[in-house]
């Protein structure tokens, strides 16, 4: 298709005007590039991984939700309990997240694990009601990390929840899509 006789513009450039052509196509593209990438590790390096307590679309982290590593960023932090719920557990030590502790099992990627992951009757788009999910035993945590479902977490003595956060953990209530396979 024809829009405009560009066939007949381009029969009359020479050589040299065909490669200066390219080349200005090349560097504007490069350039362009280039700015989304600035703009990118701007960004970035304004917030480095974690997201604030508001949510704000920031990078949030990893979720384990039917044995599989989920990535996740937070999109908004809620008043209130949602309805319905998705339910996410926070491991920790009663003063850090469980990942963060040394003696913990690297096979452990991630503090978070979800009840439930997009494909399940019951998943709710990541509407996520926070529980506090304590390990008091770290030996028997690294004897079956990494931990990955909600029975995983559910089932073990070691390990007491109960609704909400820790003092230094997530909010509360959130909104937090799981966007595909870490």
């Amino acid at each position: 298709m024809n829009c405009g006789g560009g066939d007949s513009l381009q029969s009359t450039m020479t050589g040299s005007e065909q490669s200066t052509r390219r080349q200005v196509l090349r560097t504007t593209a490069a350039l362009g590039v280039a700015g989304v990438g600035l703009s990118v590790t701007g960004a970035t390096a304004a917030n480095p991984g974690k997201g604030d307590e508001r949510g704000a679309g920031k990078e949030f982290g990893r979720v384990y939700a039917n044995d599989v590593l989920w990535r996740t960023n937070v999109v908004n932090v809620l008043d209130e309990r949602p309805d319905p719920e998705d339910k996410i557990y926070f491991l920790h030590d009663g003063s850090r997240p469980i990942v963060a502790n040394e003696k913990v099992s690297a096979d452990q990627r991630s503090p978070f694990v979800s009840e439930s992951a997009p494909g399940d009757r019951d998943w709710n788009g990541g509407q996520w009601t926070h529980f506090s999910a304590e390990v008091t035993d770290i030996a028997a945590f690294n004897d079956d990390a990494p931990l990955a479902t909600d029975s995983d977490i559910l089932d073990k003595d070691y390990i007491s929840v109960t609704l909400g956060r820790p003092g230094f953990g997530p909010p509360d209530f959130f909104v937090c899509p799981l966007n595909g396979r870490a």
